[in-house]
């Protein structure tokens, strides 16, 4: 996956912010083998779709970040959208993914409640420190 940078008005301005001023990659999909490394949340948009949730998740994206202790986050260019919705079973988006070393752990679908959000996405931080599957998640990485 590429870590280059989209066109500047190609995206909303709070999701630019991410990657301009939090200093989040851009992942376009199109350059396997260019994947940050650690424990990221990874955004998935939903490019082309405008959907309403997608500027509540940029706003709170870096703060679940901080409290999740990941080592970062990044945003999926469209590309890397489809792959990941692809590896993870078609889910809904907008969407977070976990990753560890640039391979998805699980997922986490649509703007949710603080305290969900950290219900739901701590385990899958966890489990992508300690290597090992989430135990409280189903069969599907996704939790939608």
């Amino acid at each position: 996956m590429s870590l280059s940078r989209p066109a500047a008005d190609a995206l909303h301005p709070l999701v630019a912010r991410l990657i301009e001023t939090q200093g989040y990659p851009w992942l376009d999909g199109e350059t396997p083998g260019l994947q940050p490394s650690g424990v990221r949340l990874l955004f998935l948009p939903a490019h082309g779709r405008g959907h309403v949730e997608t500027l509540d998740i940029a706003v709170v994206l870096p703060e679940l970040v901080a409290a999740l202790g990941a080592d970062g986050g990044a945003v999926a260019g469209p590309a890397c959208e489809r792959q990941m919705r692809e590896a993870l079973g078609g889910i809904a988006l907008p969407a977070i993914v976990v990753l560890r070393d640039g391979a998805p752990v699980g997922s986490l679908s649509r703007m949710r409640d603080w305290d969900e959000f950290l219900d739901r996405l701590a385990p899958l931080v966890a489990a992508a420190r300690d290597g090992a599957l989430p135990a409280a998640t189903p069969l599907s990485p996704a939790l939608s």
